[in-house]
């Protein structure tokens, strides 16, 4: 016997020729919504269609809703509506309209999906990232806000004012304009036709990247938008201060305010309320309006790499912005990058060099503790703090605050010969070496490998040591050398020291990256320790170091204002002279030579797999990774948290790194697909792998 029918439900699909799993009405324009949804398991990360009801009609593109999927109320995006569906089972309804905010535009969601496809990451997960949750009473004040704004102007029915003007290039040249090229990439940013300009920028120290921001953000056109990213909060801060005393109207968009205020803003920005947005790594999604020039500062920092699934590097969703979007891509830094060298080598960016200068005039005097000044100071030169260090921060006291920078605390000591201090590398995978205990042999973490016979390339002799890292009496000693200057210490334990807290002559004790800056900046600079900060355990030690140091020069006055910076080290080390030679490409040279011959990044697309030691195993037996592709281990891995966990590390060509990214892609799916038991977590091009 049949059961009876639903009169609601025949009538709808009646109107509408689509089968539904309920009685509900179904819209007659476009009754059918493609929708992405959000947080959903890997193997599900595909567009699903629902049915559009009458309470749902004025569902758009890009919008917010909510779905019911396997049981649970899940948001999704809405991708498109269509005239029917794709597929003969029947559509459950679109169960709600979260706002009617397209928050998600299409090029927005095509950035999502390329960004995922990047990443060997599903599109949810980037949409988390993208999207900040949703805050229903910011929405409320800012559509309030949005009316009034709408009404004011209205009734003034004035002109935007401008933003206050700059100074005039004729009275006084720009720091940006000493750089070939950067006139040319702003005048083509926003531009509809021709190639997309990108460039990176390796600043001179005597030009503050702030500046130079500020600079080009107020040659855009008023009707463009420009997006600035920056590692730190404060570096964010201060290109906000410089943008506010120049009356550029702008938005701070980054992970320390609370919901309500991240909402809102997130809501001015997607109104197109302000054309200038500045944030951190999260606002590299910040949809602004008409963007046509995104600047992203200190790319190499390892604050812009994204801690969360699926761990995309700020560089790579403002790359795929540039492409998508169009907007002109300007990378600025203190010291040359090997991954923005090796995308300019490939012709994707254009190096903006200065016109040739005075050194004195664009950077402060820099020496390294060589031979000559050891020997000529005797016993105290082999020091930790020599003679000529207290000579330079006697000097530097008399006329301003001090920068005496030391190693971070906590590095891993990497194993070098005790001869040469060659760093003790894997001969297999380029790796650097560690001990097992105190007295234990050589091994690898990265490939497993044990050696036991381990011979210097340099100098062939067979012993190495720990370098020892660490300067944690520093402030003390120069405490009882200067009893009578105010001293502050600066990151680690201490935390931030804010700009304006520098005293005026006054040893400011800093760890890497916690460096306040002055307005007046320092007088002279101290870098101590050169060695024990090149002996890290990472393969890229020595260009992080260099990143560093350039760092610290950059807040030291040129060598016209009477600045200075003395280097404690090896003097021969190629690192240590990069910092002496004035915009040499020597070191850099070097090391990308060096890497080619290893085959280590960037000319090699690395991933790395960590998990339950039976899950890792699993997955590198099931997946089809493309032929040619290098596995190292997997290995287990040491310490008290990492018991029944191993790491495995694959390595490709970079011509084929989207094949790569696809298998991991299809690998994770086809687990998730299996309820395969044991975590595990995928990362392409980890900064920490070697």
């Amino acid at each position: 016997m049949d059961a009876p029918s639903d009169p609601g439900r025949d009538s709808a699909a009646r109107a509408s020729g689509l089968r539904t799993t309920a009685g509900f009405e179904v819209v007659e324009e476009l009754p059918v919504a493609s929708v992405r949804l959000v947080g959903v398991l890997p193997h599900l990360d595909r567009p699903f269609e629902y049915a559009v009801t009458p309470a749902t009609a004025a569902a758009r593109p890009g919008m917010r809703v909510r779905v019911r999927f396997s049981g649970k109320d899940t948001e999704g995006i809405i991708l498109e509506r269509l005239p029917e569906p794709s597929t003969d089972r029947a559509l459950a309804p679109l169960h709600r309209l979260v706002s009617e905010d397209v928050v998600v535009p299409p090029a927005m969601m095509r950035v999502c999906e390329e960004v995922a496809a990047r990443s060997a990451g599903t599109v949810g997960d980037v949409l988390r990232l993208a999207l900040p949750p949703r805050h229903a009473r910011a929405e409320k004040a800012d559509r309030a806000a949005e009316e009034k704004d709408a009404e004011a102007e209205e009734s003034a029915d004035t002109e935007h004012p401008a933003a206050a003007p700059g100074p005039d290039p004729a009275d006084a040249l720009r720091p940006g304009d000493r750089y070939v090229g950067l006139s040319a990439l702003l005048a083509r940013a926003g531009s509809p036709e021709g190639p997309v300009p990108r460039a990176s920028l390796t600043l001179d120290a005597a030009d503050t990247w702030t500046t130079v921001a500020a600079d080009a953000i107020a040659d855009l056109d008023a009707d463009l938008g420009a997006l600035v990213v920056a590692p730190d909060q404060r570096d964010v801060a201060r290109l906000s201060r410089v943008l506010a005393e120049r009356g550029i109207e702008h938005e701070v968009l980054s992970g320390a305010e609370g919901p309500e205020k991240r909402y809102r803003i997130f809501r001015r920005i997607l109104r197109g309320a302000t054309r200038v947005v500045l944030g951190n790594r999260s606002a590299a999604f910040a949809p602004v309006r008409n963007l046509a020039l995104a600047i992203c500062w200190d790319e190499a920092d390892d604050l812009l790499e994204e801690p969360r699934a699926p761990y995309p590097h700020t560089r790579t969703v403002l790359q795929c912005r540039s492409a998508e979007e169009r907007c002109a891509l300007l990378f600025l830094a203190a010291a040359d990058s090997v991954t923005l060298r090796a995308l300019a080598d490939h012709g994707y960016l254009a190096r903006l060099e200065p016109v040739p200068g005075p050194h004195t005039a664009v950077r402060p005097r820099i020496v390294a503790m060589d031979e000559y000044l050891r020997e000529r100071e005797g016993p105290s030169g082999r020091s930790r703090l020599p003679q000529e260090a207290m000579k330079v921060i006697r000097r530097g006291l008399e006329r301003g605050p001090v920068l005496v920078q030391v190693p971070r605390s906590g590095y891993v000591p990497a194993i070098a010969c005790t001869f040469c201090r060659t760093r003790a590398r894997c001969p297999h995978c380029s790796a650097p070496l560690s001990l097992s205990g105190r007295n234990g042999p050589l091994h690898c973490r990265v490939c497993g490998r044990r050696e036991d016979g381990y011979r210097c390339p340099e100098c062939d002799r067979t012993q190495v040591r720990a370098m020892v890292v660490g300067s944690t009496r520093t402030a003390e000693e120069l405490h009882r050398a200067f009893p009578d200057t105010p001293l502050k210490v600066a990151g680690g334990a201490h935390g931030a020291l804010e700009d304006e807290a520098v005293p005026e002559r006054a040893i400011i004790v800093a760890t890497p990256g916690a460096e306040p800056a002055p307005p007046g900046r320092y007088a002279a600079g101290l870098l101590l320790d050169a060695d024990a900060l090149l002996g890290r355990a990472a393969f890229d030690a020595d260009v992080e170091a260099v990143r560093r140091w350039r760092g610290a020069i950059s807040l030291v006055r040129s060598a016209e204002d009477g600045g200075e910076v003395l280097v404690v080290g090896t003097s021969t080390l190629p690192a240590i002279r990069d910092l002496v030679a004035h915009r040499s490409t020597f070191f850099l040279d070097r090391v990308l030579a060096d890497r080619h011959e290893l085959d280590l990044p960037p000319f090699s697309r690395v991933a790395e797999i960590v998990g339950d030691r039976e899950a890792c195993r699993a997955f590198l037996e099931t997946v089809e990774l493309p032929g040619g592709t290098d596995v190292f281990g997997p290995v287990d891995l040491e310490g008290p948290d990492a018991a029944g966990r191993s790491r495995a590390v694959l390595r490709l060509e970079p011509a084929r790194s989207r094949e790569l990214a696809d298998a991991l892609r299809a690998g994770i799916a086809a687990r998730s697909a299996r309820k395969a038991k044991g975590s595990l977590r995928v990362r392409l091009d980890p900064p920490d792998v070697f």
